[in-house]
Parts: structure tokens; C-alpha cells; sequence
């Protein structure tokens, strides 16, 4: 099995971020589980990251974009060679619009 090296962007780590406060505003157990699962989430795309489906946001660019989803949060990834670069983390409810 290929091994992918799964890149995180400063963007990605900003929006992370700010989601982990915003569900600290409610709970800072639950705002410390959610980080660790969308971290252990976003990992897992070391291995077969083509598994995941396209994402709409593919309609406005011209490289591919990949999602995974982690409940109602969508990681929106390119794949280059043996790289993942994910590129946002998004809600489910925001729009799909092209990525900055």
C-alpha cells in the first residue's frame, strides 16, 4: 500500500482553529475530542486518499479536489503525486464556492 505525506496548510490550521473555539463556547471536552478526531480524521488520508469522492468546488478549478467527510465537517484535499495537500475544513451547511 502506497503511503501518502499528508500536508496541512496554515489556512487548514486557522480554520481548525476557530472551530475548536467556537465548540469550546459550549464545551472545552467536546471542543478537545472534536480536535482529536479531525486530526486522526485528516491522517487517515495517508493511505488511499482517492477513496474519497470529488468535491463540488472541483467545478471551479482546474486541479482535482477531494472530500472527506468527518460528521458535519468536509476536508477538501488535493492529491500531487505522493502528496495530500488538504485545503480546507469546512461545515457542512457552508456554500460551495471556489477555494481562496
Amino acid at each position: 500500500m502506497r503511503v501518502f505525506k499528508v500536508n496541512i496548510s496554515p489556512t487548514v490550521e486557522d480554520e481548525v482553529e476557530h472551530y475548536v473555539h467556537e465548540i469550546a463556547k459550549d464545551s472545552i471536552n467536546n471542543a478537545l475530542k472534536w480536535y482529536g478526531e479531525i486530526m486522526n480524521n485528516i491522517s487517515t488520508l495517508d493511505k488511499s486518499p482517492a477513496r474519497c469522492p470529488y468535491a463540488e468546488e472541483m467545478a471551479f478549478h482546474d486541479y482535482e479536489i477531494r472530500n472527506l467527510i468527518f460528521g458535519n465537517y468536509r476536508i477538501l484535499f488535493h492529491i500531487s503525486g505522493q502528496t495530500v495537500q488538504v485545503l480546507h475544513v469546512k461545515h457542512g451547511k457552508m456554500k460551495r464556492r471556489p477555494l481562496a
